[in-house]
């Protein structure tokens, strides 16, 4: 099977699509139109996309594998995404593996995506779905049905059960999201509203019949707060992307950066002790990131449009001194320079730090699953001493300060 690219174009105009569900059973089951683009992580989905671009026509087959389910019920979807494909001449399927879903597999859900937890059966009827543009498209993504997780740059699409046969579906609106957000959130709430009726709520001026789903004593103030983060959102949502990049050493061909990167330091930096071996850096763009690409030895820089965090993973440290410190060095002029090209194209010049410690919860909004328990290190977080209780820790210095420490070193 091949391995999504996150990188492939997604113009054109759709001719044809199917989308099939796996049953528990094995057999495969067609969903309804206003159903095709729900997908729950107990559930194995298959994705038929034809489409023409330009004066060509291209077809795409797609195995998409939600986070809980078995190995035996996706070898199952993945002989049934190659039926698929053999059908629509489409070549070898893409497997998509929930939460690293590339932006062609979102064009051909018709670019909106909605995953609920649990499964398509026994999936309840009172949800909150946290909608956001991701990759050019909007996706929902179920989160934990408490009043703080409403966030000010998002939009939400909340469930409520009345009574056994009434639902009530709210579009919660935060103050820093987007019009396109908002769009395709009453799109997607036409069709999960059992009636249609969709009930509209701007942040700031939630009504008191709203925030009693939330739980008795749930007042305005229980909403969280807009931070100055998301206020520079609000100044243009529309432009306003993440991007991570990990800072490694180049063993193959080089990347974009290469050139960027392998600029000489103008300070002699902290020369190898025994091996003189010439080491050379690039930067790799990983999209869509996640949690799960943070490994504890690397060294990475988030761009969270205002911000430019580069972090250090807690066993970077332990990598070979020369290495090590040509890393260092390199990621800092990288983060340096590409904040300068970056203040050129927004609003205002991003703020560019360290982080040594912790992660702000600011960042934790850019990962669209964010496990607090798993932290951004996971078990080698937890090996190198770190428990999440110390995320909010949080240990940052600016960049032009790290860089003068560096050269008097």
């Amino acid at each position: 099977m091949a391995e999504s690219n996150p990188d492939a174009p997604t113009g054109g105009r759709t001719t044809r699509k199917t989308i099939q569900a796996i049953m528990p059973d094995g057999t495969v089951k067609a969903l309804a139109q206003q159903d095709e683009y729900t997908l729950h992580e107990e559930g194995v989905y298959i994705c038929g996309h034809s489409h023409v671009s330009g004066s060509s026509k291209k077809a795409s087959a797609y195995v998409w594998r939600g986070r809980l389910v078995s190995d035996a019920v996706f070898e199952q979807g993945k002989g049934a995404a190659k039926r698929v494909a053999y059908e629509m001449s489409a070549g070898t399927p893409v497997v998509v593996l929930q939460g690293h879903e590339p932006a062609s597999f979102l064009q051909a859900l018709g670019g909106i995506m909605v995953t609920r937890r649990g499964s398509r059966e026994g999936a309840p009827k009172k949800y909150m779905l946290c909608g956001r543009k991701h990759l050019g498209h909007i996706t929902f993504d179920e989160v934990d049905f408490v009043v703080t997780s409403l966030c000010a740059g998002f939009v939400y699409l909340i469930s409520y059960p009345v009574t056994l046969q009434q639902m009530k579906m709210y579009l919660w609106k935060g103050s820093a999201c987007s019009a396109e957000e908002i769009s395709a959130a009453r799109l997607a709430a036409m069709d999960l509203s059992e009636t249609g009726e969709i009930i509209e709520v701007d942040n700031g001026a939630e009504f008191a019949s709203f925030l009693r789903i939330f739980g008795i004593g749930t007042t305005k103030a229980s909403v969280p707060k807009t931070t100055p983060f998301l206020r520079q959102k609000a100044l243009a949502p529309d432009r306003f992307k993440a991007h991570l990049f990990r800072i490694q050493q180049l063993e193959e061909k080089p990347s974009l950066f290469h050139s960027l990167l392998n600029r000489r330091p103008s300070w002699n930096g902290r020369s190898p002790s025994c091996d003189n071996e010439e080491v050379k850096v690039a930067a790799k763009h990983i999209s869509p990131f996640g949690q799960d690409d943070f490994e504890a030895e690397g060294i990475y820089l988030l761009d969270a449009h205002s911000e430019l965090h580069l972090i250090l993973g807690p066993l970077f440290a332990s990598q070979q001194e020369n290495v090590r410190d040509t890393l260092l060095a390199q990621a800092l002029l990288f983060t340096a320079e590409y904040a300068d090209i970056a203040a050129e194209e927004r609003p205002m010049a991003p703020q560019a730090s360290v982080l040594f410690r912790g992660f702000p919860p600011d960042l934790k909004i850019l990962f669209r699953h964010w496990d607090e328990q798993r932290g951004l290190w996971g078990t080698a977080g937890l090996m190198a001493g770190i428990r999440a209780s110390m995320a909010n820790d949080v240990k940052v210095l600016p960049v032009d300060d790290v860089l003068t420490a560096v050269c008097q070193d």
